[in-house]
């Protein structure tokens, strides 16, 4: 009977341990820009937050209808680069209809071509360890089987490396996942942003919104591949002429709009443009409405608490979108760590 019940108390203090163990939190960022011109602001910021990773997007892929054949597009040029400690994570963006149009014995060709562009990019960056590809594509049920055989297919090009290939997954490919599948990777992307219809003039934030989040959170626990977290770092304006949207205007901000000659404030998110004029070197017509969409700390905050209740990985990454001076500056790096601090 002793022994019994040592054997179980045993049992309840590795429970316990288990149950405690404090998560390991890596800090990344996407950077998204076509240009690698690293400031001394944008490197005094990686270190200061710890960040050990840059998601960094090499190339994109899309589908040329005029020639019927898939094209690299926006390959990246280097300038200043990265400290050398930090990992860079190849990040290729692909097109649905990439997937949509490529007949499927033609995906071979195109892994191919792929891996061969990612190898003559990343040879650029000896100095910094390269452990991991990630594909960035949100693929439908139309496109499923295209994107996971070209998955299968990258597989088979890095067979003989150290490489780990990585996706990126949206909300409703997790709670859905037994009908949208689980790509063939090791591990996930979680992109915790973009999930509203920015085309509604309705909307309130289509960049993040956690009530049309709350209505996806599920099967976290029954998802079969371990989770990265990806978290929104920017704004937009979104512009809307006669009730339909126009375009986004990038890094927009209240104070751009604070003219009361050309501008009217509707409410707290939208205003209308009363005169005719250039914004951002857009031109903008009298009557155009501008609805502010931002991704303020406490909204952030709000998401790592709601995630961290269903996250299961004792290790991920926590990476930002994206590296940009002009953005970072309104996060001071205390609300990045205290982000981070809440996934622990």
């Amino acid at each position: 009977m002793k022994n019994l019940l040592i054997f179980l108390g045993l049992i309840l203090w590795f429970s316990s341990c288990q149950n405690n163990s404090e998560k390991r939190v890596e800090v990344a960022f996407y950077h998204w820009k076509t240009n690698v011109d690293i400031s001394d602001f944008e490197k005094d910021y990686l270190k200061i937050v710890s960040a050990q990773k840059v998601f960094l997007r090499f190339f994109d892929v899309d589908w040329d209808g005029a020639t019927s054949q898939t094209l690299p597009i926006a390959e990246i040029e280097l300038k200043r680069m990265f400290p050398d400690s930090i990992e860079i994570v190849p990040t290729i963006f692909i097109t649905n209809r990439t997937f949509l149009n490529l007949p499927s014995k033609d995906i071979p060709n195109l892994a191919e071509n792929v891996a061969k562009k990612i190898f003559r990019i990343s040879s650029k960056f000896r100095k910094h360890p390269i452990k991991e590809w990630q594909f960035d594509c949100d693929w439908s049920s139309k496109t499923q089987a295209n994107f996971f055989k070209f998955l299968e297919e990258i597989r088979s090009q890095i067979h003989d490396q150290s490489i780990l290939l990585s996706s990126t997954i949206r909300l409703h490919q997790i709670k859905f996942f037994e009908k949208t599948g689980i790509p063939p990777v090791g591990r996930g992307t979680l992109m915790f942003y973009n999930m509203g219809n920015v085309e509604d003039i309705a909307a309130k934030n289509s960049i993040l919104d956690i009530n049309i989040a709350n209505q996806y959170l599920k099967n976290f626990k029954n998802y079969p591949l371990p989770l990265d977290i990806a978290l929104p770092l920017f704004s937009w304006g979104v512009l809307f002429r006669e009730g339909r949207m126009i375009k986004l205007i990038n890094n927009l901000s209240a104070l751009d709009l604070g003219d009361e000659a050309r501008f009217s404030k509707i409410d707290e998110i939208h205003f209308e443009v009363i005169k005719s004029t250039y914004l951002q070197g857009y031109y903008l017509y009298k009557g155009d409405v501008i609805r502010l969409e931002t991704v303020p700390v406490n909204l952030l905050q709000q998401s790592a608490d709601l995630l961290n209740e269903l996250l299961v990985d004792l290790e991920f990454s926590v990476i930002f979108y994206h590296l940009d001076s002009l953005v970072i500056n309104n996060y001071p790096h205390e609300a990045l760590e205290d982000i981070c601090n809440r996934f622990r």
